[in-house]
């Protein structure tokens, strides 16, 4: 998991970058200095579970992605199964969905294997 969030962070438009278990603990994170690991992770579970409970109230899917865009840039979750991906970007960054796609596929592949829960 490390290693998919190193090759994100090598990416300019990354500022910063977590999986969150589903429980919402941080597993690993790779934040810039100015970004707050707690504030990060809060807002990241927050927004998945009002999205979440909203959309099954609505009676539709489960989200897949979540894109919330400020001036500085784009707080992204993607639903990776057992674990989600979170990304922040910088702002005017709006090539990055084929890097987080990519990532957060790998992610689907190896995070069923990694047991969440203890961590």
């Amino acid at each position: 998991m490390e290693a998919i969030l190193n090759r994100l962070e090598k990416e300019a438009w990354v500022r910063g970058s977590m999986i969150v278990s589903n429980e919402g603990m941080v597993v690993v994170e790779r934040l810039s200095g100015d970004l707050d690991r707690d504030a990060v992770a809060a807002l990241a579970g927050d927004l998945v579970v009002e999205v979440s409970e909203g959309l099954k109230e609505a009676g539709h899917e489960p989200f897949k992605r979540i894109v919330l865009s400020a001036t500085t840039g784009d707080l992204v979750v993607v639903d990776c199964g057992t674990v989600y991906l979170v990304v922040i970007t910088a702002a005017g960054s709006e090539a990055f969905y084929i890097e987080i796609d990519s990532a957060a596929q790998q992610l689907k592949r190896v995070a069923p294997t990694i047991t969440m829960r203890g961590m």
